[in-house]
């Protein structure tokens, strides 16, 4: 297979890989997506909200060798290694305080390629709840979610604390499998044939709210709803962060058929735009976004509620749970999308790592990765 890499110097590598057959079968029992919709496909092949790019202040600085610090290469060095040892991993990306410090990619895969990233969704729907909050069109996180969503009327998603919504911590029967709506369902809202809102009626609550976390796609599905009175979460998305970031690729939202979006699964933009969302939530937690977006991006990103999951489930990585984002015993916040897809933010040393995989057979070896290049300066 031939398999091109472009770092971050952006020369062009080929190498020839060859995978056994017992490699393949083994890999099969992983968390897989479909490669070309992964690359770019979700973008065109299905109902989408186009989002333009170019506004705003450019949060990324190119590659430049001369700014390269030891540790830099040294971990470039380790993010390359793990792209030629893993013929899934698709993407790679590296970011040192906004600078590019390694960049990677494996056809079909490129530059301008729109990414798509699954629950990675989920982190950047808590962060338009936050500017929401902060800009005064929600009074109180604190409050129940039908207070802004009547149409959650009757659900136990609206009698639900948009907080715990936040934390998934809405005590509500999960959503098929690993909290996630069941194959059919996501298809049918893909292919036009069902809604969001249709997902969030008829469930139980299992736990009192607050209590237990239980990782659930409906909770990030009723943020959305939340967000319907007030503009909807794509254009705040775009006004409150995509236009704001000098983005460098159109972003996009896949939508159900009442043209909603599919907020747990459905943002697709390029390697280097992720890179930015990742930059931009760091310029949060480190003020410059104001002090009321600083208080709920560091709550967003810190432990919020210990992650319950038992082994065999999908997040058993992850020691706790902040706001839509996953976090490590070290502190380290992490993005995460079935399949393979991560963003990874430290925020003491301002350094972001960004993945896309069609298998999620090495994400311990990109933790790794991500660690070794977060704990020097």
């Amino acid at each position: 297979m031939n398999s091109k890499f472009i770092f971050g110097t952006l020369t062009v590598i080929t190498t020839v890989w060859l995978v056994s057959g017992v490699v393949q079968s083994a890999l099969a029992k992983e968390a897989k997506v479909n490669v070309v919709r992964t690359t770019g496909g979700n973008a065109v092949e299905f109902p989408n909200v186009h989002l333009q790019s170019g506004m705003g202040r450019n949060l990324l600085q190119p590659f430049n060798e001369e700014l390269q610090t030891t540790h830099d290469i040294k971990s470039a060095d380790r993010a390359q290694r793990m792209m030629e040892r893993n013929s899934s991993a698709l993407t790679g990306l590296l970011i040192n305080k906004g600078r590019i410090v390694f960049e990677g990619y494996r056809e079909p895969a490129r530059r301008n390629s729109k990414m798509h990233s699954m629950s990675m969704s989920k982190s950047l729907t808590a962060l338009v709840i936050g500017n929401l909050y902060c800009d005064g069109k929600i009074n109180s996180l604190d409050d129940k979610a039908v207070k802004y969503a009547p149409q959650l009327e009757g659900t136990p998603y609206g009698d639900t604390s948009i907080r715990n919504l936040l934390m998934m911590a809405s005590g509500i029967k999960k959503l098929g499998n690993h909290g996630q709506p069941k194959h059919k369902t996501y298809v049918r809202m893909r292919n036009q044939q069902a809604t969001g809102l249709f997902m969030l009626k008829g469930h139980t609550r299992q736990y009192e709210e607050g209590t237990n976390h239980l990782y659930n796609s409906g909770d990030t599905l009723a943020l959305s709803q939340v967000m319907e009175s007030m503009g909807g979460l794509v254009n705040n998305f775009n006004f409150y962060i995509w236009s704001r970031i000098g983005t460098e690729t159109g972003g996009s939202w896949m939508v159900d058929k009442q043209g909603q979006p599919i907020a747990f699964a459905g943002f697709n933009a390029s390697l280097r735009d992720w890179g930015k969302l990742g930059m931009y939530t760091i310029d949060m937690v480190k003020g410059r976004g104001g002090s009321c977006m600083q208080e709920f991006a560091t709550d967003m990103n810190s432990k919020q509620i210990r992650n319950e999951r038992r082994p065999g489930e999908a997040g058993r990585t992850f020691s706790h749970y902040g706001y839509q984002t996953w976090i490590m015993d070290n502190g380290n916040a992490w993005w995460v999308g079935y399949g393979g897809q991560r963003v990874g933010l430290n925020f003491e040393l301002e350094k972001v790592m960004v993945v896309h995989s069609y298998i999620e057979n090495y994400m311990t070896e990109a933790h790794d990765v991500f660690n070794y290049f977060a704990d020097w300066d």
